[in-house]
């Protein structure tokens, strides 16, 4: 029996084990640090590296950055730098987490501090680069932003390169929200002129931050990520990122429940619970749940002698936590009258969560929630359009193309207009087309002969990677079609350029029909089949002028069309349908959404079906190569793929920064209605691909091209 004793414990483990380990990866975006070792790794490989982290910095596979730049042999790990908590992410808030050399690792790991959090001179003499890899939390008051900033500014002073590896923001990055600080009430829990919820990913904030510091700054852009991702839409596992922040559920409610430092109004059980001495939890909860906040109920509890709310978040894309915290604070305020912390000749740490003296001088008034947000709306509406030349993702799943590069070309300590990044200059041999006289240049646009490393910004919000421009080679056909034709051979010298346009049909497409026609250029049309009814005509004319049409399936929306084989066939069916009713053509090619190399597509599959070794896209394209389709992908974006509100000089940068004396190409761009920039830029797009001496054809299911260069 004591010999069977060891085999029992041992099939009693692995019953408890999940098949594959413990440690699959489930994830549906790449972090930056996944793409640094993935794509990137030139941006690091033969330096010294001085790494910023703590026990959050783990890619998605739950390997920790030092541990993968320990194993690189090709770069040395010469310090470590922790933020407040420590390196560990376990001592206490107002702590001092000390310096000391590392008992297994034998380098420097320096504390960075509240009341020291800049490294010093010393600190930074024996690294090359510094690169840093913090999970944030959303919030202004995060001190790992404050960290962020503090290493950029200190990297600046020294000369020290720096390289951030981006992580989702975890409330996602489209409620922006809260008091915007003022540079008088700088800190280091509000280190630059943002609101409560900037809706920023890390990656971004270095943006926004360098366009006042001017270090040289690279962001390594996450994935498959999209701005409306929330972080359990990423598949990571939460790390605790602080001993108060142990869960998701604190994350959300950091911002609703803690901003009430000095007043009496506090959170509880990790920021799930506000509340105070003399509040009567029941009119609390009236007044709360009467202002109708969206995605939250907040249930009444009393703890001891205070009354309070425990925050119930019943629609968490929805929820607002910034909102959320100046209703809880005024309404609190209402029921008790709390005293509220006032500034003199120093400013009072709640001053300072708030980013301003007004909130608490609106509190003392007794202003109602509703009338302290009219009071910063304009200020908040100002930000979003700042804000918009620092964001990196959009709508799509990002696909990395390059590295991110930010070199402010003036610093300034706070900009009065919409500041512009630095891009490389053109080399003096290079010819760059003028952009289209309606639109006034803005800035430079970037020579296609400068590194790939040098260009900011990449590409955003397109749903196809490439490689790196300089070891791009001419693809193969992007699907083994059963009795395709043969490319047709060609001279070694003849460059050919596919100009695509997806999501249309809309008003926009009769513009770029024109720039077409007018340009004597041919292009191919992928077409979501719900915006071809009232819009059959411009189909008719594309065909007519001799373009040509294909699917982009009935709805493109992810969450139908990803979930299994039938799903999808039978929705790009349904537009192929529209589109030859509308044209008398049936449609021969087509391009999957996202890609056919998305990965967002396991965010939507059958989990009774699909899993992460077997995947929907895996069957789908199996069963489209059975079916004889034909599909496009591309190698190079327009970027417009990102928001709605890039420019056409990005647009046209985005391209020149890619073309790289490749044979073929197929380039990106959209003709939603929402596009009229891609329009803007079309004519100098066409102009500088003939300097660079391309002709351009269509697509035809009889020759596949370009597709995948991944």
């Amino acid at each position: 029996m004591k010999k069977l004793l060891p085999l029992l414990i041992l099939a009693l483990i692995l019953t408890i084990i999940p098949p594959g380990g413990s440690s699959a990866n489930t994830s549906v975006i790449q972090l930056g640090s996944d793409v640094l070792f993935n794509q990137f790794h030139h941006v690091i490989e033969g330096k010294k590296v001085g790494l910023v982290t703590n026990q959050t910095g783990v890619n998605s596979q739950g390997i920790s950055t030092i541990d993968m730049l320990r194993r690189d042999r090709t770069v040395t790990l010469t310090a470590l730098y922790a933020p407040e908590h420590g390196l560990d992410g376990k001592t206490p808030a107002g702590q001092h987490a000390a310096s000391y050399t590392h008992p297994v690792y034998g380098i420097p790991v320096y504390g960075l501090n509240g009341s020291a959090p800049m490294p010093t001179k010393e600190m930074l003499a024996n690294i090359d680069v510094l690169l840093v890899d913090l999970q944030d939390i959303g919030s202004r008051t995060s001190p790992y932003i404050s960290t962020l900033h503090a290493c950029m500014t200190a990297a600046k002073q020294f000369g020290k390169p720096v390289v951030v590896l981006d992580r989702p923001n975890p409330v996602g990055g489209t409620i922006v929200d809260g008091p915007v600080l003022e540079a008088p009430y700088r800190s280091f829990i509000g280190v630059d002129t943002l609101p409560l919820a900037h809706g920023m990913t890390i990656g971004e904030l270095a943006l926004f931050f360098n366009r006042s510091i001017g270090v040289d700054l690279t962001v390594i852009p996450m994935q498959g990520y999209t701005r409306q991702m929330l972080y359990q839409d990423t598949g990571l596992p939460w790390i605790p990122s602080s001993p108060q922040i142990p869960d998701l559920a604190a994350v959300f409610g950091y911002m609703a429940t803690g901003l009430g430092e000095g007043t009496g109004i506090t959170p509880a059980d990790n920021f799930t619970w506000i509340g105070g001495e003399g509040i009567d939890s029941h009119a609390y909860a009236d007044l709360l749940n009467g202002a109708l906040l969206p995605g939250v109920v907040f249930l009444p509890e009393d703890k001891g002698t205070r009354g309070g709310v425990r925050l119930h978040i019943t629609d968490p894309y929805r929820f607002n936590p910034a909102k959320t915290g100046i209703y809880t604070l005024a309404y609190a305020r209402q029921l008790n009258h709390f005293p509220v912390p006032k500034s003199g000749q120093t400013i009072s740490v709640f001053d300072k969560e708030m980013g301003t003296g007004k909130i608490g001088q609106y509190l003392e008034q007794g202003l109602s929630p509703q009338a302290i947000e009219s009071t910063y709306a304009d200020e908040l509406g100002a930000f979003r359009e700042q804000r918009k030349a620092f964001l990196i993702y959009g709508d799509q799943p990002y696909q990395p193309v390059e590295p991110i590069r930010s070199k402010p070309v003036v610093p300034a300590s706070e900009p009065t207009s919409k500041p512009q990044p630095a891009v490389t200059k053109p080399a003096a041999n290079q010819q760059v087309p003028a952009i289209h006289p309606a639109v006034p240049p803005e800035k430079p646009v970037p020579s296609a002969s400068k590194p790939a490393a040098s260009v900011t910004p990449a590409p955003a919000g397109a749903a196809q990677t490439a490689k790196p421009p300089a070891t791009a080679k001419p693809s193969a056909p992007s699907a083994a079609v059963p009795g395709a034709k043969p490319a047709e051979s060609k001279q070694p010298q003849e460059k050919v350029a596919y100009l695509t346009f997806d999501d249309g049909p809309s008003p926009v497409t009769d513009k770029v029909l024109d720039i077409l026609k007018q340009h004597q250029v041919k292009a191919t049309f992928f077409v979501v089949g719900k915006n071809v009814p009232g819009r059959e005509a411009v189909l008719k004319r594309s065909i007519a002028e001799g373009h040509v049409v294909g699917g982009h399936t009935y709805s493109h929306d992810y969450r139908l069309i990803y979930r299994d084989i039938a799903s999808f066939f039978a929705d790009l069916e349904k537009g192929n349908q529209l589109i030859e009713h509308a044209t008398g053509v049936k449609p021969t090619v087509f391009r999957y959404p996202g890609g056919s190399t998305n990965t967002v597509s396991r965010k939507y599959q059958n989990p009774n079906v699909y899993n992460n070794s077997h995947t929907v896209m895996q069957d789908i394209k199996a069963e489209a190569a059975k079916r004889g389709y034909v599909f496009i992908d591309w190698n190079i974006t327009n970027g417009d793929a990102r928001s709605n509100h890039y420019t056409p000089e990005s647009a046209l940068a985005n391209v020149t920064s890619q073309v790289k004396h490749q044979r073929e190409i197929v380039v990106l761009m959209h003709d939603a209605s929402t596009k009229a920039a891609t329009v803007q830029s079309l004519p100098a797009v066409i102009q500088f691909l003939k300097q660079q001496g391309y002709r351009f054809d269509v697509i035809h299911a009889d020759k596949p091209t370009v597709a995948t260069v991944k």
